[in-house]
This record gives C-alpha cells, sequence and structure tokens, in this order.
C-alpha cells in the first residue's frame, strides 16, 4: 500500500504537479492519522471489554462469597437458637424446683449440649481482596466500590469485634459449667462402662449456676441480635452486585 502512494506521488513530481502532490501528501498523511486513531479506538476498545469481563468475574465471586457468609451467619443464628432453647427449658425447671436427673446431660440428643455451642465469626476476603491487589478501580460503579470498600474495610471489622467480644467470655463460663460436676463414677453402658463426672441433684437450685445461665443468654442474645443485624446489610451488597451483573 505504501508502495502505491508513494508511485502516485512520484508520478505527480514528474508531471510537475506540485500542487497536486502536495495535496494528496496531506490527504495521505491524515489517512494514515485516521488509521492511527482507529487502531488505537480498536485497542482501548478491546481493553475495556477485557477490564470489563474481568470485573463482572471477580463481581460474581464476591457474590458468591457473600452469599456463603450469609449461610454461615444463619447457621450461627440457629446454634444461638438452641442454646436460648436449652435455657428456657432448664429455667422452666429451675422455677418448678426440678430435681437435675442425669438424663438431661447423659443421653447425646439432649437439648444439654446445646448449652455449649459457641459461636464465631469467620467470613471469606479473598475475591474481594484480589481485587483490591489488582486495583479496585477496576470496579467501574462508582458507587458499588465504595459500598464494597466500606462493607469489607469497616462494616465486616465492627461487627467481628462486636461477635469476638461477646465471646470473649466463653471458656470461662464453660470451665464454670464443668466446675459443677462431682467425682467420676462408673455407668455401665450396654457392653461397656462409662466414666461420668455427674452433676448434683440440686444444680438447678444453686445460685452459681443460675447466674451463669444468665451470663449464657446474655452471650447468645447479644450474638443473635448482631448476625440478624449483618445479614440484611449483606443481602443489600448482594443486590447491588446483582444489578451490576446483570447490566452485561
Amino acid at each position: 500500500m505504501i508502495k502505491f502512494f508513494r508511485k502516485i506521488r512520484q508520478n505527480l513530481l514528474s508531471e510537475g504537479k506540485t500542487g497536486k502532490y502536495f495535496k494528496y501528501a496531506v490527504g495521505e498523511i491524515v489517512l494514515v492519522v485516521i488509521g492511527i486513531l482507529i487502531a488505537l479506538q480498536i485497542n482501548t476498545w478491546n481493553g475495556e471489554k477485557k477490564d470489563r469481563a474481568y470485573e463482572l468475574k471477580m463481581l460474581t465471586e464476591v457474590k458468591s462469597t457473600l452469599e456463603k457468609d450469609i449461610e454461615y451467619f444463619e447457621w450461627m443464628i440457629e446454634r444461638t437458637n438452641q442454646v436460648d432453647s436449652t435455657i428456657n427449658l432448664l429455667s422452666e425447671q429451675i422455677i418448678s424446683k426440678s430435681t437435675f436427673i442425669d438424663s438431661l446431660y447423659l443421653n447425646k440428643q439432649s437439648k444439654w449440649n446445646y448449652l455449649r455451642m459457641g459461636t464465631f465469626f469467620r467470613h471469606n476476603s479473598g475475591p474481594y481482596q484480589a481485587i483490591q491487589s489488582s486495583g479496585i478501580d477496576k470496579i467501574s460503579n462508582d458507587s458499588l466500590r465504595n459500598n464494597l470498600i466500606n462493607f469489607y474495610d469497616f462494616i465486616y471489622p465492627f461487627y467481628k469485634e462486636l461477635i469476638t467480644g461477646t465471646g470473649k467470655d466463653y471458656d470461662n463460663q464453660m470451665n464454670t459449667l464443668k466446675s459443677f460436676r462431682g467425682n467420676t463414677e462408673v455407668l455401665k453402658n450396654q457392653d461397656h462402662y462409662d466414666y461420668i463426672k455427674k452433676y448434683p441433684e440440686d444444680l438447678l437450685q444453686n445460685q452459681d449456676f443460675i447466674t451463669l445461665l444468665s451470663e449464657i443468654q446474655k452471650r447468645t442474645e447479644d450474638t443473635k441480635y448482631y448476625y440478624e443485624d449483618l445479614i440484611p446489610q449483606i443481602q443489600d451488597l448482594v443486590n447491588q452486585i446483582s444489578n451490576e451483573i446483570k447490566i452485561d
């Protein structure tokens, strides 16, 4: 193509058509510039297309991990409900001044086991950290980008601190619960023997035990409240990401 244009210019010069030569030369330069601009625009468009594909891929991964976080936190709420149901059962027996019987805790399916349940704050921030590493500005939606930053850098750490704080006494409470047990006794269980530290029959009238139940109840209620407060905020962010993904 270049040789073709050069031959035309040479012919114009040899024929003495200088004016036409310069006009043609200018036109040729303009065409070259236009060609360069088109090439640059195509490269830019291809780059934007790749960036958008990466953005959607990462947003999809963030959405997936947030949905799994919700499932995990709902499971934690269910654990607090199980603890609460056990405390309610024991509270009824305390009020009725019942005797504490072995079946309340020796049965592995007993609600007594729920009393020892703890809750733990865990979440997956891997996809968000990957976006941060590659450049958070790759999220083209300004509002969504700011909400992601706010959520992972401020909201999640805030609730983690709250929930971890409510559980800081868990180990001490479980040790206190164990302290009510008496000496080890041997119980025959079908074809084998179990060595059990039994709780006293007057456990339900022990003021220290009643105080412990109130502390466990407070811990689980606070934890449940924080999880129930957090989940709708996660769901809002999931919805925002879903709307952004649907645009394409």
